[in-house]
């Protein structure tokens, strides 16, 4: 018999322990990289100092005491006075020729020669130069009133240096003085009798607003207007004003603001209106009022000391659930220094024996009366015990609390830090800078990206 020897071979397979652990690195390394290169990225955002301007700007409507003079007869009238001018009572503002010849003689004298000075053309320069450098499209309607304001000033400048030359010459003139001292203006719109206390939002519609000039160059017909008359310093600026802006200057009766955005800055008293149709505030003035004599609406800023603090964008702000908890439950550690800990009663389910344990979570904020905590280290069964007084509160009767905070980015991970909000403005907010976020710290750009304690980096 054939003796056949067979080999019988181990098919156990080694396995080499380094290439293990080679393998798994690589294919974590893999893992994390495909995550990577999916993942969305997290933006970080470094926080800086900044400040918020907290002037409140108003639409307002110029309300003086306005007289209008009438003439006493047809005819051509010549004035005297420019418009702006101071004049006391009883002056010539002007006169009126009935028989046309004060007309023909400056029509003939205008043309004949060169009238205007250098300085007369300078002023009208002066005045076109001004109008340009504060032209808005909003305020387009002031385009006419402006029109006439230029026609004005050079018939205006050419009347008084003619009327210079043939004073004496024409007989027959009837003169009109003022019956009062004060400023002298040469427009109308129908505001010259306007009712602060009938106030309402139609006033101020600009685009209804229509100003006539009274000095058209043209002959007038008796008991024509032509003249009008500022006879006292003291005016009012009323204005649209909310609930929120009132508040704001609620604190004084008295409010720091200026007119058109000039140079200087006027203290005066106010006080509010209250109208079925919304609010007013009503500021009155004793001094300027002839600076703005050619105003009727202008436009206000109450100065406010500006909000300074910390920048961050709105959407860096998250809202985190915190335990309200009352700080006569906080209790000491060890050592009896720092009371920054909680008693809970622990029972044993078997013997029935109560025992005590000290958790020492997050305290966010902290007041007179409360404290603000991390929830994660309770839970809704336990039972926090005041050691002083022997109280008891169950950990599920405490009241949730809504603090806002951002994300810190310093060390790698998502950790949540309280802030307090001083003022939002579009994408922005500014924040205090005493609390725990710091200028230069780096955030996370938009909160919602991550969740708390995420490794960032």
């Amino acid at each position: 018999m054939k003796n056949n020897r067979i080999l019988k071979y181990n098919r156990d397979v080694k396995i080499n322990v380094a290439t293990v652990v080679i393998a798994a690195v690589f294919i974590y390394s893999l893992i994390s990289l495909f995550r990577m290169i999916n993942k969305d990225p997290i933006t970080i955002y470094k926080v800086s100092k900044s400040n918020i301007n907290n002037n409140i700007s108003l639409n307002g409507l110029v309300v003086r005491e306005e007289k209008i003079i009438n003439s006493n007869k047809n005819g051509y009238v010549c004035y005297y006075v420019r418009d702006g001018q101071k004049i006391k009572k009883g002056a010539t503002l002007c006169t009126i020729d009935g028989s046309g010849k004060m007309k023909d003689y400056i029509e003939e004298g205008a043309q004949s020669e060169e009238i205007l000075t250098a300085s007369d053309y300078n002023n009208i320069r002066t005045t076109i130069s001004l109008y340009k450098s504060t032209y808005r499209n909003e305020n387009f309607y002031n385009t006419y009133n402006f029109n006439n304001n230029i026609n004005n000033k050079v018939v205006e400048v050419t009347n008084e240096i003619l009327m210079k030359r043939v004073s004496g010459t024409i007989t027959g003139l009837s003169t009109i003085t003022s019956p009062y001292s004060g400023t002298v203006t040469y427009y109308i719109d129908g505001y010259e009798n306007y009712d602060i206390n009938n106030v309402s939002k139609e006033a101020f519609d600009k685009s209804k607003y229509q100003k006539q000039t009274l000095k058209t160059g043209d002959d007038v017909t008796s008991n024509s207007q032509i003249i009008k008359v500022l006879p006292s310093e003291n005016w009012n600026i009323i204005a649209p004003i909310t609930d929120e802006q009132i508040e704001r200057i609620s604190n004084r009766d008295s409010v720091l603001f200026k007119i058109n955005n000039s140079s200087f800055e006027v203290y005066m008293p106010y006080t509010i209106i209250e109208k079925p149709d919304g609010k007013y505030i009503n500021i009155s003035l004793n001094k300027y009022m002839s600076n703005f004599i050619a105003e009727r609406f202008v436009s206000i800023e109450i100065i406010k000391p500006d909000d300074e603090g910390l920048k961050i964008p709105v959407s860096s702000i998250v809202e985190k659930d915190t335990y309200k908890i009352p700080v006569r439950y906080l209790s000491g550690g060890g050592n009896q220094t720092n009371y920054n800990r909680f008693n809970i009663q622990v029972k044993d389910n078997e013997t029935g024996e109560v025992t005590i344990k000290q958790v020492l979570p997050t305290i966010y904020m902290m007041d007179d009366e409360y404290c603000y905590v991390d929830p994660s280290v309770f839970s809704n069964s336990d039972v926090l015990l005041d050691i002083t007084s022997n109280n008891t509160i169950a950990v599920s009767l405490l009241e949730l609390n809504k603090l806002q905070g951002v994300y810190l980015a310093n060390r790698g991970t998502a950790e949540f830090r309280r802030v307090t909000v001083l003022k939002t403005v579009d994408e922005f907010s500014l924040i205090k800078n005493d609390e725990e976020i710091k200028v230069y710290d780096n955030i996370i750009l938009d909160a919602s990206s991550v969740s708390e304690n995420q490794i960032i980096y």
